[in-house]
């Protein structure tokens, strides 16, 4: 070749256009997972359910693309490596949004410097990182052709300065519903795509959380993809989503949770044939991706931990059996392992079930297990006044029996009936071993202003350390909040500063807790010779006169809906009454949330060992078993119809009051 011939061909090959890569092709030629967050760092190797989702990012025919999927598995993949071909083949405008600051940062440092390092075609297009040049900070990373910028959803101002054409929205049912004043945070950040116009995309990524959230209204809204793969006995190509409760199973009659889940496998829908890890993984990579609704410019995709490489359908098992008994544990199961919305198990429950289910214990007497008594508390004026009570015996793994419902009639405006509710308050139960149990911890709800200052003046008379007056609130974090003074004003216009204090409950959270539990079954014949008991959280009824069709009524009184906050947008979850009385189910919460403040949730096996060794002693126990507490002096409280103002004294001076019980000695 002559001196000239070689110009000429290095010239043709300088000027040659680049090859066209998709996205997974690309991938799979320059990308390089980095050790910061790679288990296996090295070359990329695009797997089969990954590939579609990465090229919706280089399809001009898709503008959006909506991610629907467990943790660990497609979501941070296509964000980081769509980013990557931007910078590298497409050039523009990215901004990334997560929903903190922390995890803006914490994604910018964690994933997108170690991939500009160690991806070798990215290293001489991004600006390096120097302590005087701002071209190339945490938030910020300038490249020939575009802009990486990596922020929350919570900063209105960085979603809303510049134009971007790349739009990656991880977890996005975690944002804040508004950005600051300017409405919800992925309408803002896409009004800044308007420029680019046909070129604009926008990459959705979330784990799934309640029905109508923002990733589950953006799936339903996309063609609905889903893996379908073949079974390998019969052929049959079936989608594993929304199977796991139905073609995974395990014998559930083996001895302990890891026996049993070692026993899982996944059962095609057709032939029945059970599939174990190689089998099924075998059929992931012969897979595809099939939609379930028209296409429109959005791609949307479903995809569980069933379709990951990296678990074994056993592990996928045992998480399950681990979390199951647990509503919040149970939860994050469905939404980060099954890709699935949870739905609470707040649906009216059928009252019947629970009436047949009933058991052989007398009423007013603490059968075995129970180990310490908590009540609870609703007051009634209507049709003449009562005030109802439920005496619940709480054990280990929060099971739980009803020793006894009292209906005390009365008006609460006369003293009557507040008498009757000290005399519960001093009883003693027996229990099998001979000793007598008191009640540890008396919640009562001061109810709505016309009963209030009549509740306040009973539990003033009443010893601090046993009695409690309530208000339901659904804000702050605990579900039973730290004690605050109310000031009460008193008939003849006095007032008594700080005269009382008071707990707030968040009865949202022991209600869902309560239908979770009232839907776990009883152990079976075959289970109990196995040494298997009652599942955690299980609650047990007697037979009695006060446990009839009324009372399992009113326990099921109540449904957990959605409805749209008409000033967010957002889909919110409240409790819907569905039946005229409800004072089971509100006697009941408040016994748990009393027995969630005097320690039940942070027992250890020494709490419940030493409970134990008192009740083997056959003579009464007393309440001065728990810490004392100043008791106040009956003859100050207020008479009957005083006027009582809230005021959260403990907030405004800055106090916290600990909780203190028989756990924290």
């Amino acid at each position: 070749m002559t001196k000239a011939e070689r110009i000429l061909s290095e010239v043709a090959r300088d000027w040659k256009p680049p090859k066209q890569l998709s996205v997974s092709q690309w991938a799979d030629e320059h990308f390089v997972l980095s050790p910061e967050y790679a288990a296996e760092a090295g070359r990329w190797s695009t797997l089969s359910f990954q590939r579609e989702p990465l090229d919706t990012v280089s399809d001009p025919n898709i503008w959006q693309t909506v991610i629907k999927s467990c943790t660990q598995l497609l979501k941070t993949t296509v964000i980081q490596i769509g980013t990557a071909y931007v910078i590298d083949q497409d050039p523009g405008p990215i901004l990334i949004i997560q929903p903190r600051d922390d995890d803006a940062k914490a994604f910018s440092k964690e994933r997108i410097a170690p991939m500009i390092r160690d991806v070798p075609c990215l290293r001489g297009k991004v600006s390096e990182s120097k302590a005087k040049k701002s071209a190339n900070t945490i938030e910020e990373k300038w490249f020939k052709g575009g802009l990486l910028a990596c922020t929350s959803a919570g900063s209105p101002g960085n979603l809303a300065r510049r134009a971007i054409r790349f739009l990656f929205c991880d977890e996005e049912d975690k944002w804040v519903a508004s950005s600051g004043n300017e409405g919800k945070p992925f309408s803002l950040a896409l009004k800044r795509t308007a420029t680019f116009r046909h070129r604009k995309k926008a990459i959705r990524c979330c784990s799934p959380t309640r029905p109508g959230s923002s990733i589950d209204v953006a799936y339903e809204q996309s063609d609905q993809r889903e893996f379908y793969v073949p079974c390998p006995a019969c052929g049959h190509v079936q989608s594993m989503m929304g199977k796991f409760r139905t073609q995974v199973r395990w014998d559930s009659k083996l001895a302990g949770r890891e026996q049993q889940s070692k026993s899982a496998r996944y059962h095609c829908e057709q032939c029945d044939s059970s599939w174990d890890d190689a089998a099924r993984w075998g059929a992931i990579d012969r897979g595809q991706w099939r939609a379930n609704a028209p296409f429109s410019g959005v791609a949307g995709f479903w995809i569980s931990e069933l379709y990951s490489p990296w678990k074994q359908l056993w592990e996928i098992v045992l998480d399950y059996l681990v979390k199951k008994d647990s509503q919040e544990d149970l939860i994050t199961f469905v939404n980060t392992s099954l890709a699935e919305n949870w739905t609470d198990p707040g649906e009216a429950l059928e009252w019947e079930r629970l009436l047949e289910r009933r058991e052989d214990y007398t009423p007013g007497v603490v059968p075995a297990g129970g180990l310490f008594l908590a009540a609870g508390v609703d007051v009634q004026r209507e049709a003449g006044g009562r005030i109802e009570v439920e005496i619940v015996a709480f054990g280990r793994n929060r099971e739980s029996w009803s020793v006894d419902y009292r209906i005390l009639q009365g008006n609460p405006a006369e003293p009557m009936v507040w008498a009757d509710l000290a005399d519960v308050l001093n009883e003693t139960f027996p229990t099998a071993s001979g000793a007598r149990l008191p009640i540890s911890r008396m919640f009562v709800d001061s109810g709505d202003g016309t009963i209030t200052n009549y509740v306040y003046g009973w539990v003033r008379t009443q010893d601090p350390a046993r009695v409690t007056a309530i208000k339901g609130y659904e804000g702050g974090a605990s579900p039973v909040g730290q004690p605050s003074q109310v000031d009460i004003k008193r008939g003849d216009g006095t007032k008594d500063a700080f005269g009382l204090k008071i707990k707030t409950v968040k009865p949202s959270h022991f209600k869902g807790e309560l239908y979770a539990a009232l839907k776990l079954r009883p152990p079976t014949e075959e289970e109990i010779v196995a040494g298997l008991g009652y599942p955690p959280g299980y609650c047990h009824f007697p037979k009695g006169k006060n446990y009839g069709d009324e009372h399992f009524k009113q326990l099921t009184a109540e449904q957990l809906t959605s409805r749209k906050n008409r000033k967010t947008g957002r889909i919110v979850m409240e409790w819907q009454q569905i039946r005229p009385r409800n004072e089971a189910l509100d006697c009941r919460v408040y016994a748990r949330a009393a027995a969630w403040d005097f320690g039940l949730d942070q027992a250890q096996e020494e709490h419940w060992r030493a409970l134990e060794e008192q009740i083997g002693i056959s003579k009464p126990l007393q309440p001065a078993a728990i810490p004392p507490r100043a008791s106040r002096d009956r003859e100050s409280a207020p008479p009957p119809g005083d006027v009582v103002v809230w005021r959260d004294a403990e907030r405004e001076q800055g106090r916290h009051v600990g909780r203190k019980n028989w756990f924290s000695r």
